[in-house]
């Protein structure tokens, strides 16, 4: 070191500092502004008074002369050295050039700074003044020679840890000597101990400009690594280490435990959705079956309309009908159950069950309802009886099990239609007019309710609950047959209704449906009375083709006969070929027709001379005796 390197030179007369002097210098904190004027005594080459391997980081025009080699003094002869061996490597870190320790237990070289940076020599010009002062060396005796401190071994931090170098990312803490915010215990109390490493100058590589910052903690050629090289113990001691024991473990083997334990838990789930998937095949079901075919007792059971196989087995599980599910889906093959209800003995094997479930013997409110069929029964001219529509439900919903009886009668549908509010029989809005205008007339529902058949009547139901099922879905019936399209007829819904009603009951084929339909509509269209033997017929205690007696001059406000326009209601239940034949009826120009046969021949004529020839017809066919010559 030159005399114009030593800041003693100039200004001080040559003289050293005294004792007192640099305990002041070292030992005194720093007043407020004085963050750029403190410095540390310059040690000359060879000092006796270095106490360890400490490397001096300077900048400015008052850096040491390269050429001189800094070394500590020599351990005592003879005695073993607890130093750590300081082997160096070239490094260059962005124009700085120095050399790299690497830890041996014998060195205490340290590292030689070569090329600093300009802008450091910048910083000390302006921070420290050039004085000149001869450089004096200070007795070795002065200097008491600090005790190292015994440390583990560095590699047996990363043993304790099972982590590798590689593990450590940089900017953590990988072991009690890693980082030191505080000087070493030992040289708390010495002159030459310095009391701060938050200097640019002396800063350890933690508080070192970005640029001088090694990327691994553990990189030799920091001066924390240097001074734990050198066997020093951090200012925290065993406290430091024993933190390092509750530190979190390293992110791979935390990953590699998070990665076990999801495995974990996506094998719990697959497990269970498993199990979950075999149950709903079946796999543990009981195949338990009877072997009787006539079984005991009896039971009501519902098929719904969606249910599958297996849903269907689980309900003849559940009312005792058969022996398990398993054993009725075995049984079912290729046949099919329809939805709705059904009367079925207990007790019997699933292929019994089975057949009992085909056809409608053993079906509960199953009923079709014929087209052109009233709400009364009536006798025919031939003796023979026609259930009404109101016999019909009373005969589909009862039916009498283990339990109790289920049903409704006659009396109590007729007492439902007559007395029911519009809204408790679900009545559609454009047949409100004719529901009301009959008062307590059960027939205000004539017509309401559509032909075809009904499979799923509840008989568990009451009489109005079951009436107002009818006709909410007669309603979606008639809609679907396009009762409220666009039409030309001229008519109302209701209308159109009983028009349909009337071709329902006077035509017999099919091509003669919308014949009749053009028939009653250019009478109506004329003003002239229909006359119709069917609205005559929907009143008459004994229906009959050939119409003569005294129902021609009863006053019902069905008879056509006698009162011009529609009946007031329906005569019977429309089916969709009438209706669509009303809405778009034939083109012509008759007013006439007549059936001369019972294989349903109809004739149809404009004029009524061609109609009484017509008739005749009919009367030599012994289908008419009324008005034949």
């Amino acid at each position: 070191m030159s005399d114009q390197d030593d800041p003693r030179s100039e200004g001080s007369g040559g003289r050293l500092p005294s004792d007192g002097d640099r305990r002041r210098y070292f030992a005194e904190s720093m007043g407020a502004g004085q963050s750029g004027n403190r410095h540390r005594r310059r040690r000359a080459p060879g000092d006796p008074t270095t106490t360890g391997s400490i490397p001096i980081v300077r900048v400015g025009d008052s850096l040491p002369d390269p050429t001189i080699e800094y070394r500590t003094p020599e351990p005592p002869a003879g005695e073993p050295s607890s130093y750590f061996q300081v082997q160096y490597r070239p490094t260059e870190v962005e124009g700085l050039s120095f050399t790299e320790p690497r830890t041996s237990p014998h060195s205490t070289e340290p590292p030689t700074i070569v090329n600093p940076p300009a802008r450091h020599a910048q910083e000390q010009q302006t921070q420290v003044p050039q004085t000149q002062v001869p450089q004096t060396e200070v007795p070795q005796t002065q200097v008491p020679q600090a005790q190292p401190v015994q440390q583990p071994e560095p590699t047996g931090l990363f043993d304790i840890l099972d982590v590798t170098q590689d593990d450590v990312t940089p900017g953590e803490t990988t072991g009690s000597h890693a980082r030191y915010d505080a000087p070493p215990a030992e040289y708390a109390a010495t002159d030459y101990a310095p009391t701060d490493y938050s200097s640019a100058e002396y800063a350890p590589a933690d508080h070192a400009p970005a640029e001088y910052a090694s990327a691994d903690p553990r990189a030799a050629g920091t001066v924390g690594q240097d001074v734990a090289a050198a066997g020093y113990a951090p200012a925290g001691g065993a406290d430091e280490d024993a933190d390092l024991v509750d530190r979190p473990m390293p992110a791979r083997k935390r990953n590699r435990k998070v990665v076990v334990a999801v495995l974990a838990i996506l094998l719990v789930v697959i497990l269970v959705l498993a199990g979950i998937a075999l149950k709903a095949l079946g796999v543990f079901d009981s195949s338990t079956d009877y072997d009787s075919s006539t079984g005991h007792g009896s039971a009501l059971v519902e098929i719904q309309s969606d249910a599958t196989v297996r849903d269907i087995g689980d309900t003849l599980t559940d009312a005792g009908v058969v022996g398990s599910r398993k054993a009725f889906v075995n049984a079912t093959g290729n046949d099919t159950v329809a939805a709705g209800f059904y009367k079925l003995p207990k007790g019997i094997s699933a292929e019994a069950a089975v057949q009992k479930m085909q056809g409608s013997d053993n079906r509960v409110g199953f009923m079709v309802v014929p087209e052109g069929l009233q709400l009364d029964t009536k006798k025919g001219v031939d003796g023979k009886t026609t259930p009404g529509i109101f016999q019909r439900i009373a005969d589909a919903t009862t039916v009498k099990t283990d339990d109790q009886t289920y049903g409704v009668t006659v009396d109590q549908l007729m007492e439902a239609a007559a007395t029911a509010s519009a809204t408790e029989l679900g009545i559609p809005s454009w047949a409100l007019e004719a529901f009301n205008r009959l008062g307590n007339d059960h027939r205000r529902i004539e017509g309401l309710i559509a032909s075809g058949a009904w499979e799923d009547l509840d008989p568990r139901m009451s009489a109005v609950e079951i009436l107002r099922t009818l006709i909410t879905n007669s309603d979606k019936r008639f809609t679907a047959w396009g009762l409220q399209s666009d039409n030309n007829t001229g008519l109302t819904p209701y209308q159109n209704l009983v028009t349909a009603s009337i071709v329902e009951r006077e035509a017999n084929k099919d091509e003669d449906f919308p014949k009749v339909a053009r028939v009653i509509l250019n009478r109506l269209k004329a003003g002239q009375r229909l006359e119709m033997d069917s609205t005559i017929n929907y009143t008459a205690a004994v229906t009959d083709v050939d119409v003569r007696g005294d129902v021609y001059k009863d006053e019902n406000a069905w008879n056509t006969y006698q009162h011009e326009g529609l009946p007031i209601t329906p005569i019977g239940a429309v089916g969709e070929r009438a209706l669509h034949a009303t809405l778009n009826p034939a083109s012509g120009d008759w007013l006439y027709f007549v059936t001369v046969d019972k294989q349903g021949t109809t004739l149809f004529s404009k004029t009524f001379d061609q109609h009484k020839k017509n008739r005749q017809v009919a009367c030599k066919n012994k289908l008419l005796t009324t008005g034949c010559e």
